[in-house]
């Protein structure tokens, strides 16, 4: 088997269109992907390391990788699994926690020699949209797309509350692939 083959089998459970359509563009051309850390603590956890091997995979196959520091969205809250809110960090206590991430993973991602790793941090990004950009980028999501989501349908019926900043995170989160051009 070879190695895309191998990759595609071992390390990715779905991809859209279709597990196919992601290797034929593998084969063509060398792909940009990321995987994204919203800094909630100094510590990286087990957790993490099935998609830092995955990323390490792509690396050593040429891919650009990208490790994305969640700092902005951090500051919005990922209502992912939570029963209630998460609470929302300070700008300093985000920054804390982001400073031990790259030598964290620098046993598995290489950040030196060929085909570095690139940091990135999306409040680069984030912190230019304008209010009328967030606005004309919610166009693209109804209520019922997020309403779907196992967490929103799990409040729901519990009766909490779900914060408008909670469904503004997906959205958000979204962008960051539109931002850094991403294919995966």
């Amino acid at each position: 088997m070879d190695e895309i083959k191998k990759l595609l089998s071992r390390r990715i459970e779905s991809a859209y269109p279709s597990k196919e359509a992601l290797e034929k563009i593998m084969r063509r051309k060398k792909i940009r992907l990321y995987q994204g850390f919203d800094p909630t603590s100094p510590d990286l956890h087990i957790g993490h390391l099935v998609g830092l091997l995955a990323l390490r995979d792509f690396q050593r196959l040429g891919h650009e990788v990208i490790f994305l520091v969640g700092d902005f969205t951090t500051r919005i809250g990922d209502p992912t699994g939570k029963d209630t809110a998460r609470k929302l960090l300070t700008t300093p206590q985000i920054k804390k926690n982001a400073a031990t991430y790259k030598k964290q993973v620098s046993p598995i991602l290489k950040f030196t020699g060929k085909n570095p790793v690139k940091i990135k941090y999306n409040s680069a990004w984030n912190e230019k949209l304008t209010f009328t950009k967030v606005i004309q980028l919610a166009q693209h999501l109804t209520v019922q797309q997020l309403i779907e989501r196992d967490m929103f349908q799990n409040r729901l019926e519990k009766g909490r509350e779900i914060y408008l900043n909670e469904f503004i995170y997906p959205l958000i989160q979204g962008y960051d692939s539109v931002a850094m051009d991403v294919d995966l």
